[in-house]
């Protein structure tokens, strides 16, 4: 069973079942739906995706998966007994040449779902993904924090969440607000989302909410085993590596994720990236950070939709660019054998 078949089947609402896991997933996968000119005030789940789909009524042409995978949801759950009557507000999104960040709340009645979106097609929400390697915090992981602090004065529970990026972000705002919203939030979720640098894991801030702190990572991770990570609760996904990405391959039994343990050539890459970031500084990894996302500018290139369309050529660009420092190769190198590594043993 998906997040779509449980959508269909699970016709409880949150009074009669509590908020669950898979829940959890549902609403950070909403999060990456374009709700800009049409979520203004507080709308049902219902009334916004009718309006959604009347501005929308088609999937714009080089969505990336997860935005995909978020509007195909909203149209499920707009007539689910359990999520049709839920309100939804306080979207907010905004990007620029440097970063990119989403939020909207979800209202469960005595407890509120925070959630935070993943990364979307944009060139520079993908830098900044990138910058978490040599950089703390972000520029979205300050506005995370902004949103976050709203909530001072909620009398009700918060749950924290978010897909990908969003997870990241979900954890860091739990970090850095202050410890009035903190006490209030019961559970944060990062749903194979990027992990911490060492530096923050062994950080206080980070060890006064890792009891509340979730990480789901499908059995086939790549992406949520990315930088240093703890408190994983590995589920079974019914796709291969990087596909295993999209939270509709996620599988479902009743209203739990089917757990599961970490594949080998998982288990390959997660060691082999830990002893890559031992190797190189933050000067070091800000270097290949920089180097790659200025071929990018110089070449035009701001959406991902324009590196799927042609991966090779991009390939071809950075390799042939005069931009790109000999450290920068030797190091884009080690990436590409750990890739080349892991794609084996996947095959």
């Amino acid at each position: 069973m998906t997040i779509f078949d449980y959508v269909k089947k699970y016709n409880y609402t949150f009074e009669e079942a509590p908020f669950n896991e898979v829940d959890n997933v549902i609403f950070s996968t909403l999060a990456y739906v374009d709700f800009n000119g049409i979520l203004k005030n507080k709308m049902t789940i219902k009334d916004l995706a009718n309006d959604y789909f009347l501005m929308h009524p088609k999937i714009k042409k080089g969505e990336i998966i997860a935005v995909k995978v978020g509007i195909k949801l909203l149209k499920e759950v707009m007539n689910s007994k359990r999520f049709k009557d839920i309100y939804a507000y306080n979207y907010h999104y905004e990007s620029d040449e440097k970063s990119q960040y989403g939020a909207i709340t979800f209202d469960l009645g005595d407890t509120l779902y925070i959630a935070y979106e993943g990364t979307d097609a944009l060139i520079s929400g993908w830098e900044e993904d990138f910058a978490m390697v040599y950089k703390f915090p972000v520029s979205a992981h300050k506005k995370a924090t902004k949103y976050l602090n709203k909530y001072l004065f909620t009398n009700k529970k918060l749950i924290i969440g978010g897909h990908s990026k969003g997870g990241n972000l979900a954890l860091v705002s739990s970090m850095m607000t202050n410890f009035i919203i903190r006490s209030k939030i019961i559970n944060i979720y990062s749903n194979d989302g990027q992990g911490l640098r060492l530096k923050e894991i062994n950080s206080r801030r980070y060890k006064k909410i890792s009891n509340k702190y979730i990480h789901l990572i499908p059995h086939n991770s790549i992406v949520g085993l990315l930088l240093r990570h703890e408190n994983d609760y590995i589920i079974k996904s019914n796709a291969m590596t990087l596909f295993s990405h999209a939270t509709s391959t996620w599988k479902i039994d009743k209203n739990k994720f089917i757990k599961s343990e970490l594949n080998n050539s998982s288990k390959t890459f997660d060691k082999a990236m830990i002893k890559w970031l031992t190797q190189y500084d933050d000067m070091k990894r800000r270097e290949i950070v920089k180097n790659i996302f200025d071929v990018m500018r110089v070449n035009n290139i701001t959406s991902l939709v324009q590196i799927k369309s042609n991966p090779k050529e991009i390939i071809k660009i950075m390799k042939s660019s005069n931009i790109i420092t000999d450290s920068t190769r030797e190091m884009l190198n080690d990436l590409i054998a750990i890739i080349n590594k892991v794609s084996k043993e996947t095959v």
